[in-house]
C-alpha cells in the first residue's frame, strides 16, 4: 500500500497579474464545466497580431532539457512571428544558449534575465502567457504548479512525475523530443489565440489542490492509518473501484484486499512484459514448494519458539541497582586484596 503526498505551494505568493479574491471557480472544476455555471468572465482571446510571451525559468543544465530548448526556440519563433521568449536561470548551458541567439539573430525576441531569486519568480512569470518546461528528468516539478498558479498555460515534457502534477486542461504535453516540443508549443499558442484555455481559473484551482492545509491533513491521515487510529477500510476508501468496478493491483475487483494466489499472480503479471512472466513463474515454484513442505512437514508438527518474557521497567531498574552494588562490592574486595598483597611483598623483601 502506497500513499502519495505532493509538495505544497503557497499560492498566495504566485498570484496572476490581475487577480481579485472574489473571482469565480472556488472549486476545482474543468473549464467545460465552468462554462455552464453562468457568470464567469469570458476567456481572453488573443488576436492574430497580439504578442504571446513564453516564459522559461530553469537551471540551464542538460537534465533540464536546455539542449532541447536551444534547438526548439528558433523553430518556434520562425513559425510564430508574434511570439517572444523570456528565459531566466543560469548554468553551464547558458553559453550555448547565447551562441544560438547570436547565430540566429534573436536577441530582440528572446530576453535572457540570468539567475533570479525565488521571491522574484512570480514577477517574471506574470510577464508571460505560456510556461515552457522541457525537462528530461523530473520528480514533481514544483515550478509548473507555480506557473499555473500565476495563470500561465503550461507546456511540458511527459517525463517522471510531471503528468500527475496538473490536470490535463492546464497543460500541453510533449515527448522529450525536439519535433514534438515544437508541435506542442504550437498547439498551446493556437489554443490561447482561440480562447480555448481558461487560465483565469487556474489560480483558485491550484490554491485548493496544493495548499499546506490539505498536505498537512493528508500527512496526518497517513500516520493515523499506519498507527491504527483509522480502520483499514477507512484508510483506503474505495481503492480499486472505478466507474466500471475495475480491478485494482492492490485491492482486487471488489475494493477489498485479496491475498488469493490468483489475485497475487495478476499483480505480479502486471509488473512488465518479461518481468511479469518471470515473477509469476517464481511465485508458482515457491507455492509448489510450500505445498510440498506442508504435506511432508505440516506446520502442526513444528514447535514454535515462545516469546521471551519481557521484564518490567521497575524490575529492570532494581536489577541495575543490584548490579551496581555488586560491582562496587567486587571493586572494594579487589582493592583490599591488592593492598594486602603489596604489604606481604614488602615483608618478604
Amino acid at each position: 500500500m502506497v500513499s502519495v503526498i505532493p509538495n505544497a505551494v503557497v499560492a498566495e505568493n504566485f498570484r496572476p497579474l490581475f487577480y481579485t479574491s472574489n473571482e469565480h471557480s472556488n472549486s476545482v472544476v474543468s473549464p467545460t464545466e465552468s462554462n455552464h455555471r453562468g457568470g464567469p468572465p469570458l476567456a481572453h482571446r488573443f488576436g492574430p497580431h497580439d504578442t504571446i510571451t513564453i516564459v522559461v525559468i530553469s537551471r540551464l543544465f542538460y537534465n533540464k532539457g536546455t539542449d532541447l530548448l536551444i534547438a526548439a526556440i528558433p523553430r518556434i519563433l520562425a513559425s510564430h512571428p508574434n511570439v517572444r521568449f523570456i528565459i531566466a536561470g543560469s548554468g553551464p548551458k547558458a553559453i550555448d544558449l547565447e551562441q544560438m541567439l547570436e547565430r540566429n539573430v534573436l536577441q530582440d525576441r528572446v530576453s535572457l534575465l540570468g539567475p533570479v531569486r525565488h521571491e522574484e519568480v512570480r514577477d517574471v512569470m506574470v510577464r508571460g502567457h505560456i510556461y515552457l518546461h522541457p525537462s528530461l528528468t523530473e520528480a514533481f516539478g514544483t515550478v509548473i504548479v507555480e506557473a499555473a498558479s500565476c495563470g500561465l498555460y503550461v507546456v511540458c515534457t511527459r517525463v517522471g512525475g510531471i503528468p500527475e502534477v496538473l490536470p490535463g486542461y492546464m497543460t500541453e504535453f510533449a515527448k522529450p523530443e525536439e519535433d514534438d516540443l515544437v508541435a506542442a508549443t504550437g498547439r498551446a499558442i493556437a489554443r490561447l489565440r482561440q480562447g480555448k484555455v481558461r487560465t483565469e481559473f487556474f489560480h483558485n484551482q491550484v490554491k485548493q489542490m496544493y495548499s499546506w492545509t490539505d498536505v498537512a491533513q493528508r500527512t496526518e491521515r497517513v500516520y493515523d492509518g499506519i498507527s491504527g487510529v483509522l480502520p483499514h477500510d477507512e484508510f483506503y476508501p474505495g481503492t480499486g473501484v472505478g466507474a466500471g468496478g475495475g480491478w485494482s493491483a492492490t485491492r482486487g475487483r471488489a475494493g477489498v484486499q485479496s491475498f488469493a494466489l490468483i489475485e497475487r499472480l495478476k499483480r505480479y503479471y502486471g509488473c512488465g512484459i518479461w518481468a511479469g512472466k518471470l515473477f509469476c513463474l517464481c511465485v508458482i515454484v515457491d507455492y509448489l514448494l510450500f505445498v510440498f513442505l506442508e504435506i511432508f512437514a505440516p506446520r502442526a508438527r513444528i514447535d514454535l519458539a515462545r516469546n521471551w518474557p519481557k521484564k518490567s521497567s521497575h524490575a529492570g531498574k532494581e536489577n541495575e541497582k543490584d548490579g551496581d552494588l555488586a560491582m562496587k562490592d567486587a571493586g572494594g574486595v579487589g582493592r583490599k586484596r591488592s593492598a594486602r598483597h603489596h604489604r606481604e611483598k614488602r615483608r618478604e623483601a
